[in-house]
Order: structure tokens, then C-alpha cells, then sequence
């Protein structure tokens, strides 16, 4: 409480004022970090555009391939992957029940200014049930929900990022504060796309069958960078202050593990951006956790925090995934951050000690 009273005093906005969107954008990685990749031009050239005049960076993913649900978590909760047991694999089926307390950010809103939007079925990762449970009144699938998306349009085999943008900036068209969690289908597994021809992508640690697929995703990244780039554009026509957190789950699981030998890390490197349409605010985060989103995004609207997210503020500045050695004061904001996520799954009718 005291570390958000202090953070408060320089912090002018509240988030119920501002429309937040997170766009988790499917598989979006740019492969010229992928080493010995070679591309005839940047498929996302508006994104890294955009990146540079904007708070932006490189997002660490827990998965390679898929764990889609697991960034998805922790964006809405800021409670990180690293922090439970190695033998937890899926945090919305293995943690999420569980939870006594869920610390999600769009408890800001009413349930009626909630939105999921999502171009597949309500039941993959139980996500129907679980923004139920979290007040989402509106939950937009493809099936399993009252809510469904009509008349999407395809990019290869999966909807478009296109026809999702126009659903949601159809429905944040409206004087009321709203929170979206968008979740993208278009660059998923298969990858199968034939324009534009000029763009070529290859990798001499590919064989024939994957430089084919490398070639597909580049060419769906373009449609998803130009698709962006309209979104963006409608969204700046919208008359009230809206906040996009767009950034990409994990890579593409086309590449083998040999092309990361150089370099491990790159295996684990998606883009990400935060982006509002009133003021135009860069600070430098070069690389940060999908935990880190709510505090990023916080610091880059000036928004008052809550004692948790004054947490949170505080892990970002010392102790997220870009901190290779902590201090003792630094190891002591970790801890507490497991001390609240051990207390969210446990409940206490009285007080005990935890020691």
C-alpha cells in the first residue's frame, strides 16, 4: 500500500477511463531472429514500425510451439509461469480452479464490458468456462458459446486477423470503457498461404518440407502486419482513449532444434507492443515476461495502481526475466510475489502461520 501510494503521486490516469484490448496474436515471431534465416523482405514491416515509436520489445515465451493458454494467464493475472512447480503444465486447467483469489485486470470492468473474442471452439482450454467465471458477459467463438463469430473471412486455413480486428473494433465503437482479450487463429499450424509471391523465406538448417512452411508463416505475417496496421488505423478514428497490448504467444514450432544452438534464447523471443490512441509514450522495456504486461501497460498510460500492482511494478523494475543476478532487496520482491501467488490458491479462515 505504501509502495502504491508512492508510485500513485506522479500517476494521473485510472483504468476504468481507458478500453484496454490485448490482441494475442498466434504464433507471431519475426523469423529474422532465427539464425541462418533468410528473408527477400521484412513480412512485418509496420509492426517493427510501429515498435520503434512505441512502447516495445521482445516477450519471453514459456512454450516453443504451443502453451498458448499459459501467456494468456499470466498477461490477464501478472502472476509469471516461473513461479510454480516445474510439474505444472497448464495453468488454466492445473492452477486457475484452484484459485481462491484471481487477481485478473478486468476486474476493472463490469461483466457487461467484457469481452472475449476468439475464432475457434469456447471449449479449447476450457476458455468458455473460464471468462464465464470471470464475468465476461460477452464471449464471441466460433462454437460452444451464445455468443458467435458470423461470416469470418479466411486467410489459409484458419480466420482471418482481419475479420477478428473488424468484430472487435465493431464492438469497442461505443462510448463505454471496455476490456477485450482477442485471440487470434490465423498464423496456427498448418501454415498454407500462396501470396504474395515475391516474399521468400528459406533456412539452410530447414529441410525442403520446413523451408516450405517457413515461406507460409512469412506470407501469413504479412497479411497479419497489414491486417494490424488497419486495425490500428480504426482504432484511432474511435473517440475515446483505448490501449492496445498486442504481442505474439510463442514461435512457430516449424523449426528444429538445431537452429537455436547459436543462439537458445531466440527459441523463446516473440514481438510485442503497447499502443494508445491519445499520446504517443516509448519507455525502454526491451524484453520482459507475459507476467510484466500489466505493469508495462500501467507505467505506459500512467495509470494508478493498486498495492498488487504496485508488485508488480516493482518486479518489472527488478526482478523480471532480464535480471540475471538479483540483490538481496531485489530476491525480496521476488519472494513476495510467491507469497501472493502460494496465497491465491489457499484459503485462510483465520490467521496461521505460514513458516
Amino acid at each position: 500500500t505504501r509502495r502504491a501510494d508512492e508510485i500513485n503521486q506522479s500517476r494521473q490516469n485510472s483504468i476504468e477511463d481507458h478500453t484496454i484490448i490485448y490482441v494475442l496474436s498466434e504464433s507471431l515471431s519475426n523469423p529474422d531472429r532465427v539464425s541462418g534465416t533468410v528473408l527477400s523482405q521484412n513480412p512485418i514491416p509496420y509492426i517493427d514500425s510501429l515498435k520503434e515509436r512505441t512502447t516495445s520489445g521482445l516477450m519471453h515465451s514459456d512454450g516453443y510451439g504451443g502453451g498458448t493458454a499459459n501467456m494468456e494467464f499470466q498477461t490477464i493475472t501478472g502472476l509469471p509461469f516461473y513461479n510454480y512447480n516445474d510439474t505444472v503444465s497448464v495453468l488454466y486447467s492445473e492452477v486457475f480452479p484452484k484459485m481462491k483469489v484471481r487477481p485478473v485486470i478486468s476486474n476493472f470492468y463490469s461483466d457487461e464490458d467484457k469481452f472475449v473474442v476468439h475464432p475457434s471452439g469456447g471449449n479449447n482450454y476450457n476458455r468458455n468456462n473460464i471468462y464465464r467465471t470471470l464475468g465476461f458477459d460477452h464471449r464471441y467463438f466460433l462454437v460452444d458459446s451464445k455468443d458467435r463469430l458470423k461470416d469470418m473471412g479466411y486467410e489459409g486455413v484458419n480466420v482471418s486477423d482481419e475479420s477478428v480486428y473488424n468484430k472487435v473494433v465493431e464492438l469497442a465503437n461505443t462510448p463505454q470503457s471496455q476490456f477485450f482479450s482477442v485471440i487470434t487463429m490465423q498464423n496456427h499450424v498448418p501454415w498454407s498461404e500462396a501470396n504474395p509471391e515475391e516474399l521468400t523465406a528459406t533456412n539452410d538448417g530447414l529441410s525442403d518440407e520446413e523451408n516450405e512452411q517457413l515461406v507460409n508463416y512469412a506470407k501469413l505475417l504479412q497479411h497479419t502486419d497489414q491486417s494490424t496496421q488497419h486495425f490500428i488505423e480504426e482504432l484511432s478514428k474511435i473517440d475515446k482513449n483505448i490501449t492496445v497490448v498486442f504481442y505474439g504467444d510463442h514461435l512457430p514450432g516449424l523449426y528444429p532444434e538445431s537452429v537455436f544452438e547459436e543462439n537458445p534464447e531466440s527459441q523463446y523471443l516473440t514481438d510485442y507492443f503497447i499502443w494508445n490512441n491519445k499520446s504517443d509514450t516509448k519507455l525502454d522495456y526491451p524484453k520482459i515476461n507475459s507476467s510484466d504486461f500489466i505493469a508495462t501497460l500501467f507505467e505506459h498510460d500512467n495509470l494508478k495502481v493498486s498495492p498488487y500492482y504496485a508488485l508488480l511494478t516493482d518486479i518489472l523494475h527488478n526482478a523480471s526475466i532480464d535480471k540475471t543476478k538479483l540483490t538481496k532487496e531485489q530476491q525480496k520482491i521476488a519472494d513476495d510475489l510467491k507469497l501472493i501467488q502460494y496465497l491465491s490458491l489457499i484459503h485462510i479462515s483465520e490467521p496461521t502461520r505460514l513458516d
